[in-house]
């Protein structure tokens, strides 16, 4: 998908976003997603932060195919915290307490 029009990409972030949507994707979709924002060079930062809290939550759900979209896709849009990238390279590790 390379669309560039971009009433379509502010619905996707509306209805993701601030519609709470994501909740209903698939980890699998949301990592299509995050690739397909990283194509055309769009993304808030609000909408990848919530797309990194999901894997980082979901780690243990994440298939090698998620996991390389997701890679393919922070690194398209610059984006992905150490912590993401460590659970990427490791879905079973424990993570640290919240202090």
């Amino acid at each position: 998908m390379y669309l560039q029009d971009n009433e379509f990409w502010e619905l996707i972030e509306q209805k993701l976003v601030d519609e709470k949507l994501h909740r209903y994707f698939t980890l699998e979709e949301l990592s299509e997603i995050l690739c397909f924002l990283g194509r055309v060079g769009r993304g808030s930062d609000d909408m990848v932060e919530i797309i990194e809290k999901t894997f980082i939550k979901h780690r243990k759900g994440l298939t090698p195919r998620t996991i390389q979209n997701a890679k393919t896709g922070f690194a398209s849009v610059n984006k992905g915290s150490d912590l993401l990238q460590r659970v990427l390279e490791d879905p079973n590790m424990e993570l640290p307490a919240l202090e």
